[in-house]
C-alpha cells in the first residue's frame, strides 16, 4: 500500500515538474514574441497548444519587418 502511493506520489511530482518548465518555455516564447511585436496572448496559446519551438518558428515567421521603425528604434535593443 505504501509503495503504491510513493510511485504516485513520485508521478504527480514528475508530471507536476514537467507541466511548469512546460508553461516556463511558452512564457519565455511569449515573452520574445512580445518583445518582436507579437501579441503575448496569441504566441503563449500557440506555444501551449502547439510547442514552445513552434512557437518561436512562428514568431520568426510572423515578426513584423522592421522597415517602418526609425533609426533609433532599430538602434536599440529594447
Amino acid at each position: 500500500m505504501l509503495h503504491s502511493f510513493l510511485i504516485w506520489f513520485a508521478a504527480v511530482l514528475v508530471m507536476g515538474s514537467a507541466a511548469l518548465i512546460w508553461v516556463m518555455l511558452c512564457g519565455a516564447t511569449a515573452h520574445w514574441g512580445e518583445k518582436e511585436g507579437l501579441t503575448f496572448w496569441k504566441t503563449f496559446t500557440l506555444s501551449f497548444l502547439l510547442t514552445p519551438l513552434a512557437g518561436a518558428l512562428a514568431v520568426l515567421a510572423f515578426k513584423p519587418s522592421r522597415t517602418g521603425r526609425t533609426l533609433a528604434h532599430t538602434a536599440s535593443r529594447g
